[in-house]
């Protein structure tokens, strides 16, 4: 009995204690933990980076818009009645439309043409375009007038010296970066007053417009 008591308290002794592992479960959760935290960052510098990338287009394009630059080119009047009194014609322009920005489009809708002569005004539609950095587009938009004159003798007139109207044009402007597109905007283009021949064609020698945006 002796022996065995002393055997058993020699191995009581020399047993060595083992510290508890950490659990597969720790583990994984603080890997989890590290990952998501990782993922919030890169999610937070990409939406930073959009946000300056976007404020740097926002200030360039208020700060250094370029308008387009409208040329007339030609016009046409093509009378179907002229009378002293009265005339009923087509009349068509040629121009030409550039856009001088290097990196932005620009697009323009709701564009309308106006004539006005003698407090007579007659307006027709363009339809809506994009031009891409650099690009000229030509625009062809035709009017059907019917002027009626307050006083009488206006034939020998108009086949001499032709029509005098104002032509205007006016449209909603907007400037567009890869997928990012401005706030509509409204464009005015004046060419003031143009002499047109009738029943033929008028060059007029690449004449620029105002524009104001």
């Amino acid at each position: 009995m002796r022996s065995n008591t002393q055997e058993e308290a020699s191995s009581s002794t020399t047993s060595i204690i083992e510290a508890p592992k950490p659990s597969s479960y720790g583990q994984q959760h603080g890997t989890a933990k590290r990952t998501k935290l990782m993922r919030i960052i890169g999610r937070s510098l990409l939406a930073v980076m959009f946000l300056v990338g976007l404020a740097i287009v926002i200030c360039w394009l208020v700060v250094f818009p370029k308008t387009p630059n409208l040329i007339l080119e030609n016009g046409h009047v093509t009378p179907h009645s002229l009378t002293d009194r009265k005339l009923n014609a087509s009349i068509s322009f040629t121009i030409k439309s550039y856009n001088p920005n290097k990196r932005a489009s620009i697009h323009m809708d709701s564009m309308k043409m106006t004539l006005d002569d003698m407090g007579q005004t007659f307006i027709t539609t363009i339809p809506t375009f994009t031009q891409p950095p650099g690009n000229q587009t030509f625009l062809n938009p035709t009017v059907e007038v019917n002027f009626i004159y307050p006083f009488g003798q206006m034939k020998d007139l108009m086949l001499s010296d032709g029509l005098n109207p104002e032509l205007h044009f006016s449209a909603h402007v907007s400037y567009i970066v890869e997928k990012w597109a401005s706030k509509r905007r409204s464009l005015e283009i004046y060419c003031d007053r143009v002499r047109l021949k009738i029943n033929g064609s008028t060059p007029f020698d690449n004449t620029k417009c105002k524009v104001d945006l």
